[in-house]
């Protein structure tokens, strides 16, 4: 019986031919690699500035660092995401403020927002979940008639489209992940894109313990070069090997996302007409990333779904449930009580992601629809 992954990254030869460059030359910290894809990110984008991170996680915290959010403050968030969104805000001491999502999209939905609005509100951060753009006119318009700033977690959205425009030029900045899931990969990473040329200069020093210098620039100053610390930093950097495969990746993201998008397609003619399948539904203003291909099972439970996703991994299916409900998790129920998303909770019971990654074979996406298929 043949074993079909949730995910497999894509890593060829240009990526292993840059990565043993950067090994030969030593320098394996942040330098001349984590530069080079920073350019390509932000050209990419259309954006100024690229600031690479650790992490998405990194990144956002370091965000809302710069933009000034802390305790006492709240930030409105979906639910229905990975849990880093949350956490994020509470380690700022701030309050993550739980919206309930539209079903169709599984974005925040734009029309609970302004009743969960108070004078401590600071910040918006929508989800561009699995890759397909939050409806940003709406949100920004909300943001500017309350005084409230937006940044978006598009931890998933490298590539994604909204209005015609590439995710991170909508708002002050937005983030993105190059974990092994997402649409590009450097094992783990982030990247904080921005036209705002205070935020970034601080959130590079932030990234790099607070240094008044970063390292390219230490390393290529001709004379003796004393850095300071006037801000307190973290240890946040993207290794240059990491980088090394970020720019290999860049050079190929329009194939990868043409490749996500070819096999969507195949998934969505074979499971459009299903009476207990809703496929992923992609509004006019959006062109998504398909990070994942997500299907919701009508009129299902958590148990029944669960059942399904057991019998496709006994069929050598790898899937998993879909987004996290992070208002159910038990630090947030403790932390904050009951909260009433019915929205989310449904998805969080009823989703379920099935294999997409870019090198998929017809085979073996083909024996994924026959067996989703056969086990409902």
């Amino acid at each position: 019986m043949k074993t079909i992954p949730l995910t497999r990254p894509y890593m060829g030869a240009e990526e292993k031919r840059l990565i043993s460059e950067v090994v030969d030359s030593g320098w394996l910290t942040q330098g001349p690699a984590v530069t080079e894809f920073e350019k390509k990110v932000a050209a990419y984008v259309g954006v100024r500035h690229a600031v690479a991170a650790s992490s998405c996680t990194t990144a956002l915290a370091v965000a809302l660092e710069c933009l000034g959010v802390g305790p006492g403050d709240e930030v409105i968030v979906p639910s229905y995401s990975f849990i880093a969104t949350a956490n994020v805000i509470q380690h700022r001491g701030a309050r993550p403020v739980f919206v309930d999502i539209n079903l169709d999209t599984y974005n925040i939905d734009e029309e609970k927002i302004e009743e969960a609005i108070t004078p401590r509100t600071r910040l918006i951060m929508p989800v561009h979940q699995v890759g397909l753009p939050a409806h940003m006119t709406r949100i920004n318009r909300i943001a500017r008639d309350h005084g409230v700033m937006v940044i978006e977690d598009a931890a998933c959205a490298i590539g994604s489209e909204y209005e015609g425009r590439k995710i991170g030029t909508h708002t002050r900045c937005a983030c993105f992940s190059f974990h092994p899931r997402k649409v590009i990969t450097t094992g783990e990473g982030g990247m904080i894109v921005t036209d705002d040329d205070e935020l970034a200069d601080r959130a590079r020093s932030l990234i790099s313990h607070g240094a008044s210098v970063d390292e390219e620039a230490k390393h290529k100053a001709e004379g003796l070069v004393i850095v300071h610390y006037p801000d307190f930093g973290y240890n946040y950097r993207l290794s240059n090997v990491q980088g090394a495969m970020g720019v290999a990746q860049m050079d190929r993201i329009d194939w990868l996302l043409e490749r996500r998008r070819s096999l969507a397609a195949v998934y969505d003619r074979a499971f459009g007409d299903h009476p207990r399948l809703v496929i992923p539904y992609v509004p006019e203003y959006a062109r998504p990333t398909y990070q994942s291909y997500m299907l919701r099972i009508r009129d299902a439970d958590a148990e029944e779904r669960n059942r399904i996703l057991s019998r496709l991994k006994s069929l050598g299916v790898q899937c998993t449930p879909g987004i996290c409900a992070i208002h159910k998790e038990p630090y947030y129920a403790q932390e904050y009580g009951q909260v009433c998303l019915p929205c989310t909770e449904k998805a969080f019971d009823t989703t379920m992601i099935i294999p997409l990654y870019p090198h998929m074979s017809e085979d073996d996406q083909s024996y994924v629809i026959e067996q989703v298929l056969s086990v409902l």
